[in-house]
């Protein structure tokens, strides 16, 4: 009933010509995914202990580290062809991008296929130089997000292992001086009990670089060991959400954007609701995550979730497999704010992680 009202009120705001456009591009969206992960590589040029890449290669012992043949990757992308054609983004899995020798080549390989389609790139801030820089600013990366999860080195290094805060300072400033703001320059901060207390004070420090937008990112815990690490609770945490307060005035204040995760732990699904996954063997996942064996913790309770796969690129039609009955009912259940069991220890379904940051840091 609620979704014939809406799409009623709809009708007689557009009018007839403007509900059609609108209806046959919301079929275009949903019928195609909007944005298309190749996991590249398996090994980071970091290796923090609470990352999921870690207990991949160590812990589960499911992966053997390797970067993805450039030769391999061009097949993967003509069998995708039709879905690149239709995609809005593109994204190098969630590892390091600029640690593949290849990288710039497999952009250029993915837009001969789609001039438009945009490079949103997720960086640890250290391969960013200036040679880098340059060949980034050569293709369409509208935005850059750097991790950075404090404004002191001791912060910084005790939290991602072989970083090096003064190296990823001087590359943000490089970044910001060379791209001549051709480039949305984004920072993420992982906000967790050991850095909390800094998220006031970054707020000056990232302004003094440059910044655009602070993106707040609660952590995500795979292990028991690591539970202490995170803010969220299922009811709220009221002293950390005083603070997103606090934080949420004072960059307003400097004119910074800035972005929250809730403090209160909900079904809200997660952003690979229109989002397809290709891992290194061309398997079809919900999500990186989900593509192996990977460990989850929530709330005192933990396990490994086994891979879920819908198909294989190579052996079945990309865009079959997207439409497949089982993967669409998945990410309509998401989409819905029902979690799959496979994702019940997941806090990116929570809306508590990043998928589902607010504007503001009202608990809802």
């Amino acid at each position: 009933m609620k979704e014939i009202k809406y799409y009623t009120g709809k009708l007689k705001k557009l009018g007839v010509r403007k509900f059609i456009a609108l209806a046959y591009a919301k079929k275009i969206r949903t019928s195609y995914p909007t944005m298309i992960n190749v996991e590249i590589m398996t090994k980071c040029n970091l290796k923090c202990k609470h990352c999921r890449v870690t207990y991949h290669g160590g812990l589960i012992k499911d992966v053997n580290p390797e970067f993805m043949e450039f030769d391999y990757f061009t097949e993967i992308i003509d069998r995708i062809s039709p879905l690149i054609k239709k995609a809005l983004n593109f994204q190098f899995s969630s590892i390091e991008p600029l640690f593949h020798k290849d990288i710039f080549r497999m952009m250029d390989y993915v837009s001969n296929y789609n001039k438009n389609i945009e490079y949103n790139i997720l960086s640890n801030g250290m391969l960013l130089n200036e040679k880098n820089i340059k060949e980034l600013l050569k293709r369409n990366v509208p935005s850059i997000s750097i991790s950075l999860d404090g404004c002191t080195a001791k912060t910084v290094e005790s939290f991602k292992t072989n970083t090096r805060f003064d190296r990823v300072v001087s590359n943000i400033s490089l970044l910001k001086k060379i791209s001549n703001n051709k480039i949305e320059l984004n920072v993420v901060f992982v906000a967790t009990t050991e850095n909390i207390n800094e998220l006031e004070e970054y707020v000056d420090f990232v302004k003094t670089l440059g910044v655009d937008r602070i993106l707040v990112n609660g952590f995500m815990s795979f292990l028991p060991e690591n539970s202490h690490l995170y803010l969220y609770a299922k009811q709220g945490n009221p002293e950390v959400q005083k603070i997103f307060q606090r934080v949420f005035e004072k960059a307003k204040r400097k004119n910074i954007d800035i972005e929250f995760p809730s403090l209160t732990a909900k079904p809200q699904g997660c952003a690979y609701t229109s989002i397809m996954n290709i891992d290194e063997k061309g398997n079809v996942s919900p999500c990186i995550l989900l593509a192996r064996k990977t460990p989850f913790e929530l709330f005192s309770k933990s396990r490994i979730v086994e891979p879920v796969v819908f198909g294989n690129i190579f052996d079945n039609n990309p865009l079959s497999i997207w439409r497949d009955e089982k993967y669409s009912q998945f990410r309509t259940m998401l989409k819905n704010n029902i979690i799959p069991e496979e994702c019940s220890l997941c806090a990116d379904a929570y809306g508590i992680s990043c998928s589902n940051r607010d504007l503001t840091p009202i608990n809802s």
